[in-house]
């Protein structure tokens, strides 16, 4: 057995692999970033070393800062985990030269797959159907533009290296697919530090399914059933469930021996997951992961196998803990990931500091991986991802039915989240009727009701009640803990002699400052917001939920406070409360010719210079954030009179970049 690890990854990832490495008794060594300095998986370990800046480039993805630190901590070997260099050959390699065991496939084997164009040749070989595409070494543009011609639109780029969605893109016509080149190679080089590209004509609407596999180094190979990973967006997965649901048995097996056959005839050792795109009766190789994926977890649920043990097994040369007849598939798992970005914007990649987390306590049906307390920071440098909420249950109508509640009952105070998306989406009809496809997501976006209908003032309304509930609260006792109950002194009602009781609040909500008038009328709150008057009664569930009314319209309202901010989730959207600034801001209108950016990240491209005359939406810069790119569009026509930014600059969220004087015609 392995004496000691590096981990070389980070987040909930690095926490999952040194948890289980400590119950075999295997020492854990943790890199880290000056970004990661305080993260959750150094604590865990028994050893850390930081690695490098924040940029994954000179960190997690350097091999020669994580050889010298595998080197000066005395680690036998190293388990990269998923991302970063997980599947790159070089990486895996250099870990053989230096005498570290790589916990994980053979040199050959990830070179092979890990080059999305041999993968495809190897499942040819393997008598596996491919789809139509072009995976050849001329990258040029013309070559590129020549081949997706002959393909056919609509044809997917994808990069040849990588997945989690990095650097795909669909192109309907060649217009787009001319538009697309360059953003995906920068995506891929970004990402990968490799900017091929693969072409494939593209299916309107398949399921994704995958097989998780595990061989030995003695030539066994068994498959543990299958995975569907088709609720996605933006070609990145969003929900899984496994096993899949509506597949034909036969149609189930072709696809699990299709899965065992090509991992012997590669001759794989280790996890590994075969990807698949399925049309009605018809399925096609997609790609092979030779590492673990982030959905693992509902194939640990369901066989109740520890997918980590068994690869740090194999990787001290033992064989197979179970052959293919033992393994069996209990019940039905799904997983949700929770990420920071906003849903009601093109589902950009939100950053900021995790001021509360709350999810439900973990147990035999319920799973938290995480990688972040509450104080940590989401910054710009690495992948969204907050938390996966995995849950198990007898059958898929039960498992879904506790997902929701799980949902429901979590909550990510600093940060946007997706948690209200992945609410809806677990009640979704199609979703609970297994009628899911890669297109789902993005076909019922307006169905799923992303935007927030919550309406401002009602919003004020419900802040101002758990302003006055929190305060009441607080001033039952003094210091030294004598009684205030009765005192006029330190009641919190807005008691005047000889008036009606009233309490002015100011608040700022959205760049919005707002005066709030409140009458307290015992446990009812009249609040009056912008000439509106609202009763709101309430009552608290615990110290941060609470059951409340406002003009008979029942809410759940969460709150939480950072900063002397109060943050209250309604019905799973979080709203920040400031209280307002004497100075009164003027509200920024719809229609403003200010250049705001809605997140942060770095400038790579600048497209647009001062004087030039642009249209509404026009592309103005491209940013860099979490490894995708994203364009800041012209709010309106006009032409530009400042545009003050740089290519390497990080800008924040919310940022003043520049202006623009709006044309005659652009408010219309």
């Amino acid at each position: 057995m392995l004496d000691a690890v590096l981990v070389a990854n980070r987040g909930e990832i690095a926490c999952r692999i040194i948890r289980t490495a400590q119950k075999m008794g295997i020492r854990t060594i943790a890199v880290y970033s000056e970004a990661d300095q305080d993260a959750l998986h150094t604590e865990l370990a028994d050893e850390t070393v930081l690695i490098g800046p924040a940029s994954a480039i000179e960190s997690y993805l350097s091999t020669d800062n994580i050889l010298e630190a595998a080197k000066s901590t005395g680690a036998d070997s190293i388990h990269p985990g998923y991302g970063f260099l997980s599947e790159n050959p070089d990486f895996a390699a250099a870990c053989q030269a230096a005498g570290l065991t790589f916990v994980g496939p053979p040199v050959e084997v990830i070179r092979t797959m890990a080059d999305k164009g041999h993968a495809r040749q190897a499942a040819i070989e393997a008598d596996i159907p491919v789809l139509t595409g072009y995976h050849g070494k001329e990258q040029s543009r013309q070559r590129l533009l020549a081949e997706a011609s002959g393909i056919g639109y609509p044809v997917i780029i994808k990069p040849v290296a990588g997945g989690g969605g990095k650097g795909i893109r669909i192109a309907q016509n060649k217009d787009e697919f001319q538009q697309m080149i360059d953003p995906s190679r920068r995506e891929a080089r970004s990402a990968f530090a490799d900017d091929r590209l693969l072409l494939e004509h593209y299916l309107r609407q398949p399921r994704h399914i995958e097989i998780q596999v595990f061989a030995d180094s003695q030539g066994n190979a068994v498959h543990l059933f299958d995975r569907d990973c088709s609720i996605q967006r933006r070609h990145q997965k969003v929900i899984e469930e496994a096993p899949a649901r509506g597949l034909p048995d036969h149609l189930r097996q072709q696809l699990t021996e299709a899965a065992v056959r090509l991992t012997e005839t590669i001759g794989y050792v280790g996890a590994g997951t075969v990807e698949f795109l399925v049309g009605g009766a018809e399925f096609y190789f997609m790609e092979m992961n030779t590492r673990l994926q982030v959905e693992h977890p509902v194939t640990e649920m369901i066989t109740r196998i520890d997918l980590v043990e068994w690869q740090f097994r194999i990787a001290s040369g033992e064989p197979l803990p179970q052959k293919q007849r033992q393994i069996s598939c209990v019940g039905h798992a799904v997983e949700a990931r929770v990420y920071a970005e906003d849903t009601s914007n093109q589902f950009l990649p939100d950053a900021g500091t995790l001021a509360w987390l709350q999810f439900p306590e973990p147990g035999p049906q319920v799973r938290i991986d995480t990688g972040v307390r509450p104080g940590d920071r989401i910054g710009i440098d690495y992948d969204p991802m907050i938390a996966k909420l995995v849950v198990h249950d007898t059958d898929a109508t039960a498992c879904w039915e506790r997902l929701g509640r799980v949902l429901e009952a979590s909550s990510v105070v600093g940060v946007k989240t997706n948690l209200l998306l992945l609410s809806r989406l677990s009640r979704h009809q199609d979703v609970r009727n297994g009628a899911t496809d890669t297109r789902l997501v993005e076909r019922c976006l307006t169905e799923l009701s992303i935007q927030d209908d919550v309406p401002q003032p009602v919003i004020l309304a419900i802040a101002s009640f758990c302003l006055w509930q929190n305060a009441k609260a607080h001033s039952r006792t003094t210091a030294l803990g004598f009684s205030r109950e009765h005192s006029l002194w330190f009641k919190c009602d807005g008691w005047r002699m000889n008036l009606p009781a009233v309490l002015i609040l100011d608040f700022e909500l959205n760049g919005r400052p707002t005066e709030v008038t409140c009458k307290p009328d015992q446990d009812v709150l009249e609040t009056e917001v912008d000439d509106v008057l609202y009763r709101v009664s309430g009552r608290p569930d615990s110290d941060h939920h609470f059951q409340m009314t406002v003009n008979g319209q029942n809410f759940r309202i969460v709150t939480a406070w950072s900063d002397a901010k109060l943050h209250v989730g309604i019905n799973g959207t979080f709203h920040t409360v400031n209280s307002a600034s004497s100075k009164r801001r003027l509200y920024s209108e719809e229609h403003s010719g200010t250049l705001t950016t809605s997140m942060t990240g770095r400038v790579i491209k600048v497209l647009a210079a001062p004087g030039d005359k642009v249209t509404k939406n026009a592309p103005l810069l491209v940013i860099e954030a979490m490894k995708m790119e994203h364009d800041l569009n012209a709010p309106i026509s006009g032409q530009i009179d400042s545009l003050d930014v740089q290519v390497g600059q990080l800008v924040e969220q919310g940022q003043n970049l520049g202006h623009i004087t709006p044309a005659d015609n652009s408010k219309a």
